[in-house]
């Protein structure tokens, strides 16, 4: 490779290609560098979008998670055996939900106008939207029987946000990697893609001068690390970056599911092709957890005499409950830089979680009922949205690995995009943050 190239991102998902466009719209050069390979055509599209998955979920879910690389499933849930990633061109995002609600625990790294403006504009790279779920029936009537259900709590229901499209198909199109890229438009065609393992980074003092491949160098004058709140932490353990505040204040979702047979009063009727509902109940002070009434992809195997249900007829509720942030919860790194984990629920975690599981029961019973075989669960602990482990900081006491900006603190030219850097207890999916984040980063990079 003789290109030179102005910024070095390592990580192809939804949040380093973010950067990379974003950084390429503004004129730089940037080469990607992506350890997996490629599992769909063209690489980084989203998975869900093949033919094949239509009107399927289950075998849709089967195939994703076999791209998950679990680091040890058997241990127990203070360990969180639900912990993986994913090392395809294009990351999570050709298997992730694509549910993009907008943060909702914010801190000092933006104004609220900066926080409104570039999540915005992550929107408009995903490619996010709402209205089209309006035309379900389902959704209609779902909406009004929640809302009637939750005022006198003072909560209340809207539209999920989705990375995803109809268009003129009947089928949604959602959103990948592969699209965020084709967004660009000209600017492109100055990215690149490239294969590529990142075994640690070259430092001298306070700069980065190359990303070692083993067999060769890659020389920029900009790196951005882009590998998830797992393989960032550990891409700067193994090149010796190792601040107090690396792999601590970890976060995660514990994520509650139910499949429901609705009443049918609220279905469409049996035969009507209908649109699937996607409907958020946001987090309130006295239910601080975020609960989902969707229909999309379950992990059950439905029991008799309930195998055989209406599509029209089923739902899901999923509840997603945030974990205190604490500095104790952590990834450990031994001298291989191979990951541990530490995370045991505290008090107010057990409580909050058995809370949410009432709630769950309540909204289930208020719809319908859950479907034979489809009984409330919590999926495995880690499995979702871990955050908080290269967290921002305002000033560099060691609570923090970057500051607002995203620049690892002590460097001049390394900076990280990544759901690690979410310092806040966030009851959300954090994609959209995520990206929100990615672009504020890349924006920082160009004004140094």
């Amino acid at each position: 490779m003789n290109e030179t190239f102005d910024t070095v991102v390592i990580g192809s998902g939804p949040l380093g290609l973010s950067s990379a466009r974003r950084l390429a719209e503004k004129g730089q050069r940037v080469l990607v560098l992506e350890e997996g390979q490629a599992v769909t055509d063209p690489p980084g599209s989203h998975l869900r979008n093949q033919d094949r998955f239509h009107g399927d979920p289950k075998s849709y879910l089967e195939e994703a998670t076999g791209h998950l690389a679990y680091f040890d499933a058997q241990v127990p849930r203070e360990q969180l055996p639900g912990a993986a990633v994913t090392k395809t061109v294009g990351g999570q995002g050709v298997i992730w939900t694509n549910l993009c609600p907008r943060c909702d625990a914010t801190w000092e790294a933006l104004s609220s106008q900066g926080w409104e403006s570039y999540s915005a504009l992550a929107e408009d790279y995903l490619c996010v939207q709402a209205a089209e779920f309006d035309a379900s029936v389902r959704q209609q009537k779902l909406k009004a029987r929640l809302a009637e259900h939750l005022a006198e709590a003072g909560r209340g229901v809207e539209v999920l946000p989705t990375a995803a499209q109809y268009g003129d198909s009947d089928y949604l199109h959602y959103t990948g990697p592969h699209d965020i890229l084709t967004g660009a438009g000209a600017a492109g065609d100055r990215i690149t893609l490239c294969a590529g393992t990142a075994l640690s980074l070259r430092l001298r003092g306070g700069q980065i001068t190359a990303v070692d491949l083993g067999d060769k160098l890659l020389e920029a004058d900009n790196f951005v690390i882009a590998g998830g709140a797992i393989g960032t932490p550990q891409l700067l353990h193994r090149s010796g970056i190792r601040p107090k505040a690396l792999g601590r204040w970890l976060s995660y979702h514990p994520i509650l599911i139910t499949q429901m047979v609705l009443d049918e009063a609220y279905c469409a009727p049996p035969g009507v092709v209908d649109r699937v509902p996607r409907l958020q109940i946001r987090p309130t002070k006295n239910a601080p957890w975020f609960s989902l009434v969707l229909r999309d992809v379950s992990p059950f195997e439905p029991k008799d005499p309930d195998s055989q249900i209406d599509p029209n007829r089923l739902a899901e509720i999923q509840i997603i409950c945030p974990v205190d942030v604490r500095e104790e919860n952590r990834i450990e790194f031994d001298a291989h830089s191979d990951p541990s984990f530490h995370v045991p629920l505290s008090s107010s975690d057990k409580a909050r979680l058995e809370r949410a599981f009432r709630d769950a029961e309540a909204l289930t019973a208020a719809l319908g009922r859950c479907r034979r075989g489809c009984e409330i669960l919590w999926t495995p602990f880690g499995f979702a949205h871990m955050t908080g482990t290269t967290r921002m900081s305002a000033v560099d006491d060691g609570t923090g690995v970057a500051d607002y900006q995203g620049r690892v603190w002590g460097f001049e030219n390394l900076y990280l995009a990544t759901n690690g850097l979410i310092p806040t207890r966030m009851a959300v999916n954090p994609t959209l943050t995520g990206v929100t984040l990615s672009l504020h980063v890349a924006d920082a990079l160009l004004a140094r």
